[in-house]
Formats: C-alpha cells, sequence, structure tokens
C-alpha cells in the first residue's frame, strides 16, 4: 500500500488561491486505510474549505475497496460528476500521486476537460503490516531476491542496501550503525537462515542489481478485469 499524510491546510488553501468551485474526489483504497481520503477525510476537507469560502460542487468519496488510481473504478464514478467537474475551478485529490495522475489522464483524455488539480496528501512510499503500524517492506525494485534471502528485503530494511553483508559497521547486539535502534537486516537475515537450517545460503555472493529494472516511467500490460 501507498502510505500517506495529511498535506497542511495551509498549502492546500495556497492551491486553491483564487479557485472558488471546487470538485473534492477520494479513494476508497490505500488513502481510506491511511484516513487521508476516506469518506470521513472527506467530508473534513468539504467543511474546512466551506469554512474558508469555497463552495465544494462535489465531495466524492469512493467506497472502502474501489482504488482511484484503477482508471475504470474511476472513469465509472466520475461520469456521473461531469457536469460539476466542468463547472468547477479546481479538482483537489485525496489520494496518493498515483492516484491524482490517473484522475487527470481520465479528465483531459476521456472526458476533454483540462482543469487545475491538486494534491491533498504527501505519499511517504509502500508499506506494509497494520491495522496501526505500517513499515516500508519493498521498494519494487523489479528483481525480487526475497526467495535468496529468507523473505527479508536488505534493500528497504538495510539503510546502505546491501545485497551482500553484514557492513562492517554492525553494531553489538546486531544493530545498525546507520541507526542503532534498528535491527540489522544482515543479521536478521542470518537468523532466519538458521532457523530454517539454510545457513549454507549465506555463502552465495549475490551479483550487482539490475537497476534498469527500475528506469522511470515503467509500465506493465495486463488483461483488464471484467466488472460488474
Amino acid at each position: 500500500m501507498i502510505g500517506q499524510v495529511k498535506k497542511p491546510i495551509k498549502e492546500i488553501l495556497g492551491y486553491l488561491e483564487g479557485k472558488k468551485k471546487i470538485v473534492l474526489y477520494g479513494c476508497g483504497g490505500c488513502a481510506t486505510v491511511f484516513h487521508t481520503g476516506g469518506e470521513p477525510e472527506i467530508d473534513e476537507m468539504k467543511n474546512i474549505l466551506t469554512g474558508n469560502g469555497k463552495e465544494v460542487l462535489a465531495a466524492i468519496a469512493p467506497p472502502f475497496g474501489e482504488f482511484a488510481c484503477y482508471a475504470p473504478w474511476s472513469i465509472k464514478r466520475l461520469s456521473n460528476y461531469k457536469q460539476e467537474i466542468n463547472d468547477c475551478d479546481a479538482v483537489l485529490i485525496l489520494s496518493c500521486g498515483d492516484g491524482l495522475q490517473v484522475i487527470r489522464d481520465i479528465l483531459e483524455n476521456e472526458f476533454g476537460l483540462v482543469k487545475p488539480i491538486y494534491p491533498a496528501t504527501n505519499p511517504v512510499g509502500h508499506m506494509g503490516g497494520g491495522p496501526i503500524l505500517f513499515r516500508e517492506k519493498c521498494i519494487q525494485c523489479g528483481e525480487c531476491e526475497l526467495g535468496r534471502l529468507a523473505g527479508i528485503c536488505p534493500m528497504t530494511q538495510c539503510p546502505k542496501g546491501l545485497l551482500n553483508g553484514p557492513c562492517g559497521g554492525v553494531r553489538k547486539g546486531g544493530k545498525c550503525e546507520v541507526n542503532p535502534e534498528n535491527d540489522c537486516a544482515w543479521v536478521l537475515i542470518y537468523k532466519r537462515m538458521k532457523a530454517l537450517g539454510e545457513l549454507d545460503k549465506m555463502k552465495e555472493i549475490l551479483p550487482p542489481k539490475d537497476w534498469s529494472k527500475m528506469q522511470r516511467p515503467r509500465e506493465l500490460e495486463v488483461e483488464p478485469l471484467v466488472l460488474e
């Protein structure tokens, strides 16, 4: 999931300076989980903007499980608000940057509407866990090594991103020299491989990562889902 936090209201109002009529659009996925763009946050933002002299033409909160970044769902939902979007001065998106850019593409390429579009959140990376504490677990490097590293990723859990470790700075007690509060990723890998009876894998030297698989922007073409 894409972790995110709310932008300061002052920053949002700065985006909307000179813009009177606003359309709000949230997300039933990550933004709902992180309390940045679900129904309560859409209602809260509507009240804040109204209190600051804005006119909210539409406050759209997709239901839980409906991700803003999945174009077919957003096209279907936004189709009910074409008039409001046409009449607005700006669109404020309460989702991650993926969601915002998908919505922008839909408005321009599907509906033929070019509107100012602004973010209400600050994404902070892909995270897993919950229901309360989430941690960054994966950088989507395109070349997953979890199968050779006991299910622990040093690309995210090691500040140096070492594919072969540990480094010479590992602290007493198996702590990281960069952040002594964190466990060394490679000590964790060692302990897990030992528990699995796979310590021989520690002798394998992994080749340098092929960073070409992280060239931006990446694309992935799949068969479309059949929606009810």
